[in-house]
């Protein structure tokens, strides 16, 4: 504190003191100082030039003190901003990517780093972006909405980064593409971190970094996930399910995203269903094992549609239980509950095939004459 003029010093208690009694914030003069030596313009600025700064943005942004006090200490340069010039920045942002501009506010008062993000730096981002990718500007706009924290980055560097990535990986454009698009935060992880994440995924489930690569592909967020999580995420639900590793991890590899489930949730989905389908858990989990897919379903999903598959199978003249819906045609249960509908449908008039599985899986281009005609009945 001593290497500042004195008279700075004492213009910083005032705008420690004046804020505080004023706005009722807790500022302290350590704060001020570290926020001056950051910033440096802080020593010279007038008390009532701050305080009206800052009442202007709590009242323009409806933020309160306890929410702007951390956001002004990492960004001292908004003391001397104008509150007009701060809202109509964020408003202008937030209508470029298509949000709310107060939930654009809370984005920032979470990651300060992008209070500097222009609509101009904003538009330059998705240029860059959509270019690269080959993308347009609304999927950009999207990607930049579900991960706002991109938008204090440098386009340029994370173009060079998108390059990197896509050379090392031997990634297509599209392929990386995916990746971003299901996992944003991607886009600015270094590409060293992103290989070392692939060779111990591919060593946590002895499979080669190019087969990693491919199940990665089809569940992007689990390249944000520590090694170390999955790990044991894959060791403590193979124990908890009574399942060994290795075969587990077959299953896994099957339906990648299970990688990221925790042996309790594991547990909790096998037991409901048990306990709806009136099945024992290792009955339940030997299903599963074959089809991992049906680990992903929530139980609400499967109480909505399994009186639509039992009404199905019934219809097609097989008289199954719970329990046997779910041995018999277990992939029924991963359809959306529209499909299952007008499968049920065309089960009741008789068109189509009578196939359980074969009705279920008829590709549309070939159900939809047959629910043209269906409309034709009362």
């Amino acid at each position: 504190m001593t290497a500042l003029p004195r008279t700075h010093l004492e213009r910083l208690q005032r705008h420690t003191e004046e804020i505080n009694r004023r706005l009722a914030f807790s500022f302290t003069l350590a704060d001020f100082v570290n926020a001056n030596m950051n910033y440096g313009r802080l020593g010279d600025a007038a008390t009532e030039t701050l305080v009206s700064n800052v009442a202007g943005l709590m009242r323009l942004l409806k933020i309160p003190a306890k929410s702007l006090q951390p956001f002004l200490l990492s960004s001292p340069a908004f003391f001397r901003r104008s509150p007009f010039s701060v809202q109509t920045q964020f408003t202008d942002i937030a209508a470029l990517l298509g949000m709310p501009w107060r939930s654009y506010v809370k984005k920032v008062l979470k990651a300060h780093r992008i209070a500097n993000a222009t609509p101009e730096s904003v538009n330059i981002l998705i240029d860059a972006l959509a270019t690269e990718l080959e993308l347009s500007p609304a999927a950009v706009k999207a990607i930049l909405k579900r991960h706002t924290v991109l938008l204090g980055s440098n386009a340029n560097t994370l173009v060079s980064n998108i390059r990197t990535t896509i050379n090392r990986l031997n990634l297509s454009k599209s392929d990386y593409a995916t990746f971003v698009r299901r996992a944003p935060g991607l886009l600015a992880t270094p590409t060293d971190t992103l290989e070392t994440k692939v060779k111990a995924f591919a060593d946590i489930f002895s499979i080669h970094p190019a087969t990693a690569l491919k199940a990665l592909r089809r569940s992007p967020p689990l390249l944000a996930m520590a090694s170390d999580t999955i790990r044991n995420n894959l060791h403590r639900s193979a124990n908890a399910l009574n399942i060994p590793v290795h075969n587990w991890s077959q299953t896994v590899i099957k339906k990648p995203s299970l990688a990221s489930y925790r042996a309790g949730t594991l547990l909790s989905t096998v037991s409901q269903i048990a306990s709806l389908f009136k099945m024992s858990a290792p009955d339940v989990i030997a299903i599963a094992s074959r089809f991992p897919s049906l680990l992903c379903i929530s139980i609400e999903a499967y109480e909505s549609k399994l009186p639509l598959v039992l009404k199905f199978c019934r219809t097609l003249g097989f008289d199954y239980t719970p329990a046997e819906t779910l041995r018999e045609c277990p992939l029924a249960f991963t359809y959306a509950p529209r499909r299952l509908q007008e499968r049920l449908r065309l089960a009741e008039l008789g068109l189509g095939p009578r196939s359980i599985m074969n009705l279920l899986t008829l590709a549309n281009e070939d159900a939809a004459p047959l629910l043209r005609r269906s409309r034709l009945h009362p």
